[in-house]
């Protein structure tokens, strides 16, 4: 049986602890751990999404991220939290960054190659394709209006299956009187925004070089936010990679093909 256990790191890092055994892994989750206010039942249904695509015989730490990030917020600050975090709470673990999580995935093990075990990098990259760091700034101002109803419909076309996206406009508009209350003050989420959108990050590409992790990219071909151009990017400049592409599979993909996505990550860990 699945066994969730909550907690704070650092005094504001939240995780979930799922299950128990050796050889930890953990999850950098993606932008909705800062854009929604979290909530018990939100915080598990996140934690059993991605429990569903590891090994169940591993212990699992799915972070998340300050809620009252300071100004400046950048990836390095996020990285150097999480560095502490696994020096000191969880020692060296496989790990594995989620679209956002993915930018403070790569710089960790760049950075920290003695905490990094193995690495997955799942819909991400190092950086955002052209079309994704628009959507990023449209987020941004959004947020910085306080639309919510805007910031969430850059996601209204995020899956492949069209159903999909009909239910998930179908929930917005179920929500649409109470969004305020389900997401995190602007401030907040536009702080984390800009510490992945900074014209920085991405840049200058050769620190991928110093990652020493076996490394996994998992990515769909039709990505909006991380297009295959950056994922072959970075796969070539991690001396250690596997690169595995779905065809046709858009941001959801871990969602959408779990059990094909938890095969492929089963079998790079094994």
């Amino acid at each position: 049986m699945m066994t969730f256990e909550t907690g704070i790191f650092l005094s504001r890092i939240p995780f979930v602890k799922i299950g128990s055994g050796p050889n930890p892994i953990v999850v950098f989750n993606g932008g909705q751990a800062f854009v929604r206010r979290p909530t018990p039942a939100r915080t598990e249904r996140d934690a059993k999404r991605i429990a569903r695509l590891l090994p169940s015989d591993r212990q699992i730490y799915v972070m998340g991220y300050d809620a009252a990030p300071p100004a400046g917020y950048s990836v390095d600050m996020i990285v150097q939290d999480m560095a502490t975090i696994l020096r000191d709470e969880i020692g060296p673990s496989t790990v594995m960054g989620i679209s956002f999580g993915g930018f403070v995935a790569t710089r960790l093990a760049a950075d920290h190659p003695d905490l990094v075990k193995d690495l997955i990098v799942m819909v991400s990259a190092h950086r955002f394709s052209p079309e994704g760091q628009r959507s990023i700034e449209r987020q941004i101002e959004c947020a910085w209006q306080g639309d919510f109803h805007g910031l969430l419909n850059e996601f209204g076309l995020a899956f492949r299956r069209p159903w999909l996206n009909w239910l998930l406009r179908l929930r917005l508009w179920q929500e649409w009187d109470k969004l305020h209350e389900k997401m995190s003050d602007p401030a907040t989420i536009v702080r984390g925004l800009h510490a992945v959108a900074d014209e920085n990050v991405g840049k200058d590409p050769s620190w991928l070089q110093r990652i020493q992790a076996r490394t996994l990219i998992i990515g769909g071909t039709h990505d909006p936010f991380f297009d295959v151009n950056a994922m072959k990017e970075a796969a070539h400049l991690i001396p250690w990679t596997q690169l595995k592409l779905f065809d046709g599979e858009t941001h959801m993909l871990p969602i959408e093909r779990a059990r094909d996505v938890a095969k492929v990550v089963k079998a790079f860990l094994w």
